[in-house]
């Protein structure tokens, strides 16, 4: 898929809301802020890009872009050069300090 295919079509995922867009965006949000609480210990970090894709933050500034939950979790993997396990210890006991 083209770039600008990319931006104009977006997947709904199962997750979603339906109905209004505002609370659906909050949501995204929502799940962008925890995503992020998993990913902290690993120096990653998640933004939202234009509603329709994530864009993961490694360490070392390199940039990749997901279409889902599922090729996010992949890149970050990649990213990281080994397997991302979310019952990692060091993921529970930052989650566990966090208020």
């Amino acid at each position: 898929m083209c770039g600008l295919c990319g931006l104009l079509g977006e997947d709904v995922h199962w997750s979603d809301p339906l109905g209004d867009e505002l609370p659906r965006r909050r949501e995204r949000l929502r799940r962008i802020a925890a995503i992020n609480r998993v990913l902290a210990p690993f120096r990653l970090k998640v933004e939202d890009f234009q509603g329709s894709a994530y864009l993961l933050l490694g360490a070392t500034g390199r940039q990749e872009l997901a279409n889902g939950l599922e090729q996010l979790w992949a890149l970050a993997q990649a990213m990281l050069g080994r397997p991302l396990d979310p019952l990692d210890p060091l993921v529970l006991d930052h989650l566990e300090q966090q208020p």
